[in-house]
């Protein structure tokens, strides 16, 4: 689930100190995991990194072990990525239990290990994808609170101007 609620919910304080209303709706902090997980950017991740397996041998990419060993059809390597990538969809089944919030990861390859290994790594990238995608949503809230204490300061010194003026 989304670590980013301690964070966002300091941010939103420091926020309120200055008047500040950000809105702070869990349903707008809800990934979508199951949409994220079959997502091409995170397949594209997995089928980069290095599986050992059995039948093709020690630290072989995913994207090798899913088209063949030897992988020289003529393809380019656009089509033979989006190839990859519908064959590593085609081996996933992702459920999500409503009542709960439970994902269940469930990965069919020809030997279990192999399975396993894709598994962890798809949990891997999708750790990643939401420390990126929080760490993205903090400094996008400081930012916004570092540009509102400079324009509250620019505000300030006018008005203090404006009452030595009057004194």
């Amino acid at each position: 689930s989304s670590s980013s609620n301690a964070s966002m919910s300091q941010a939103v304080g420091l926020a309120a100190q200055f008047g500040i209303s950000i809105p702070n709706s869990q349903s707008e902090q809800k990934m979508v995991y199951p949409e994220i997980l079959k997502s091409r950017n995170l397949c594209k991740q997995v089928l980069k990194q290095k599986f050992d397996s059995k039948q093709f041998g020690k630290q072989k990419s995913l994207l090798s072990i899913l088209m063949g060993v030897n992988v020289e059809g003529g393809l380019s390597s656009n089509k033979l990525e989006s190839l990859a990538i519908e064959s590593l969809l085609k081996l996933i089944s992702i459920k999500e239990d409503k009542l709960t919030g439970v994902i269940s990861i469930a990965v069919h390859a020809g030997e279990p290990n192999l399975a396993a290994e894709i598994n962890n790594v798809f949990i891997e990238q999708l750790d990643t994808h939401q420390r990126n995608h929080n760490k993205l949503k903090t400094s996008e809230a400081r930012k916004f609170i570092q540009e509102r204490i400079y324009d509250t300061e620019k505000e300030l010194q006018i008005v203090e101007n404006k009452l030595k003026n009057f004194m």
